[in-house]
C-alpha cells in the first residue's frame, strides 16, 4: 500500500478510536458524579482527562524507555506545544459536553476544517483551491446534518464558545505536527512528552476543583472518593478503553502518520469523528449503563445520519482523488 494511502487509513482508525471517547468518557463522568457528588463539572472533566493522560505517559515510558531517555530538545519542544494546545482543547471540549448535546459539540469541533485552510492560506499567501473549499463546505454540511444543527434555533452560550475555542486549539495542534523544524523528530518520545504536558495542564484545574467543599471536607476524603470511583470494575474497564485506544493508540498514530498528509486533509479526516462517535453510541451507552448503574440510553440511526456521513466521506474522497490524479494532495 502506498505510504500516503497507509497514512490515511491509519488516521481514520485513530479517528475511530477518538470517536470511542465520546460515549465512554460521558459514561465515566456519569459514574464519577455518583461516586463523587457535589463537585463542579470542571472537576469531573479534568479528572477523567488527567487520569487518561497520566496513565498514557506511564504506558509510553514503559513501552519505549529507550526512546524517552534519548529524546532531544526538538522532541521536548514539539511535545510541550502539542500538550499545551491539545490539553487545553480537550478540557474545553469535554466541559462543553456538560451543557450542550454531544452532537452539537461534534459539529462545532469540525470548525478545524475551516480554520486550517484559512491559516494555510495566510501562511502561503494564496487562496485555497476550489477543491479544498468544496471539501470543507461538504464537511460542515455533513456535520450540521449529523448534529441536527439549526441556525434559527441556536443560541451561542458557554458550551458553543468553549467548543469553538477547542477547535482553534486543535487547529494549532494539527499545524504543530506539520512544522519543518520537527520533521526528523522521534515521534514516540514526542508523544510521551505530549501526554505528560497534557496531564500538567489539567492538574491545576483538578486541584482547584478538589479544593471546593462540595459537601465533603478534606483532601483525604476526596482522595478516598476518587480511589473508590476508579477502583470499581466497570470504571476500570472504561478508563482502560479511554487510555489504551482513545489516548495512547490514537494520539501516537496521529503524531506518527499525520505528517505524511497535508494539514487540510488531516483536518478533513478527523472530521469523520462524529460518524464514528454515532456508531459507537448505538450500543455502548446501554452496555455501560448495565454494568455501572448509570442512566445513559443508546442513540439510534436516522436518515440524516446517512446523508451527513455521505457528505463527510465524499469530502475526503474528493481530496484523495486529487492526490491520486496529480500528486498535489490537499494544498491550503
Amino acid at each position: 500500500m502506498p505510504q500516503h494511502s497507509s497514512a490515511v487509513l491509519r488516521l481514520l482508525l485513530a479517528t475511530a478510536a477518538w470517536g470511542l471517547s465520546f460515549s465512554t468518557g460521558k459514561a465515566v463522568m456519569l459514574a464519577q458524579t455518583l461516586a463523587i457528588p457535589g463537585r463542579e463539572e470542571w472537576f469531573h472533566s479534568a479528572l477523567i482527562l488527567f487520569v487518561r493522560m497520566a496513565l498514557a505517559t506511564l504506558i509510553m515510558g514503559l513501552i519505549y524507555p529507550w526512546h524517552v531517555r534519548r529524546m532531544g530538545r526538538a522532541e521536548l519542544h514539539q511535545g510541550v506545544l502539542l500538550g499545551v494546545f491539545g490539553g487545553a482543547g480537550m478540557l474545553l471540549q469535554t466541559d462543553a459536553q456538560h451543557v450542550i448535546p454531544a452532537s452539537t459539540s461534534a459539529f462545532f469541533t469540525q470548525f478545524t476544517c475551516i480554520f486550517v485552510p484559512i491559516v494555510m492560506a495566510l501562511k502561503h499567501r494564496q487562496r485555497p483551491t476550489s477543491r479544498v473549499v468544496s471539501s470543507c463546505l461538504l464537511v460542515l454540511a455533513g456535520c450540521s446534518i449529523l448534529s441536527g444543527f439549526s441556525p434559527t434555533g441556536l443560541a451561542f452560550g458557554r458550551g458553543e464558545w468553549e467548543t469553538i475555542g477547542a477547535a482553534a486549539l486543535f487547529t494549532a495542534q494539527i499545524l504543530v505536527l506539520e512544522m519543518g523544524a520537527f520533521r526528523a523528530n522521534e515521534m514516540r518520545a514526542t508523544a510521551t512528552v505530549m501526554f505528560a504536558t497534557k496531564a500538567l495542564v489539567l492538574l491545576p484545574v483538578l486541584l482547584l476543583g478538589g479544593g471546593q467543599s462540595g459537601g465533603h471536607a478534606g483532601g483525604v476524603t476526596l482522595s478516598i472518593q476518587i480511589a473508590s470511583a476508579f477502583c470499581t470494575g466497570p470504571v476500570l474497564l472504561m478508563t482502560a478503553l479511554l487510555t489504551c485506544f482513545s489516548t495512547v493508540y490514537s494520539y501516537a498514530t496521529m503524531t506518527r502518520w499525520q505528517p505524511l498528509v497535508s494539514p487540510v486533509q488531516a483536518g478533513l479526516i478527523y472530521a469523520t469523528e462524529p460518524i464514528f462517535a454515532t456508531l459507537w453510541a448505538l450500543f455502548l451507552p446501554a452496555w455501560f449503563s448495565g454494568m455501572s448503574g448509570i442512566s445513559y440510553p443508546n442513540e439510534s440511526l436516522t436518515g440524516p445520519f446517512y446523508l451527513g456521513a455521505l457528505l463527510i466521506l465524499g469530502a475526503n474522497l474528493l481530496l484523495l482523488e486529487k492526490k491520486k490524479n496529480d500528486g498535489e494532495g490537499a494544498q491550503g
